[in-house]
């Protein structure tokens, strides 16, 4: 019978011989068993399922993972291009709302802004950058950082 279908069975979860964990979580569901504590004996059960699911059902091995610290920086992406764009905020009761339009230049919205000015006489414009970006893993560290790089 398989882990699987003793556990469907609804029997509480048998030990595994010469497994400390197993024993420990046995001894825990015991000790609550005697009190006359069924929330305890429950979660005692509850720990042993997953501790045996962990660490006993089968190819339980393979399923560890380890998890190393890799230092990342993120970096403008260089495959997209920024993004500037500015907006009249001029205006005593409300904004004066034109807008320059999403560019690629900043210099082509700060010749909007010229423009707009030598028109209107507003002086006041909320400007806005736009970039993509993206993380990379560095691979050297900075020295100082007390970071090694991967290998």
């Amino acid at each position: 019978m398989t882990l699987r279908q003793h556990e469907s069975l609804g029997r509480p979860p048998v030990p595994v011989p010469g497994c400390e964990g197993c024993a420990a979580l046995a001894v825990r569901r015991d000790e609550a068993r005697a009190r006359y504590d069924r929330s305890a004996e429950t979660d005692a059960n509850v720990l042993l399922r997953q501790h045996q699911r962990r660490d006993h059902a089968p190819g339980a091995a393979r399923t560890r993972r380890v998890f190393r610290y890799v230092p990342y920086v993120i970096a403008q992406d260089q495959s997209a291009e920024p993004e500037y764009e500015a907006r009249c905020v001029s205006g005593d009761e409300t904004e004066c709302g034109a807008e320059s339009g999403v560019r690629h230049d900043p210099e082509v919205v700060e010749e909007w802004q010229r423009r707009h000015t030598q028109d209107t006489g507003h002086l006041r414009y909320r400007r806005s950058f736009g970039d993509y970006a993206v993380f990379e893993a560095q691979e050297e560290a900075p020295s100082g950082s007390g970071v090694t790089p991967r290998g």
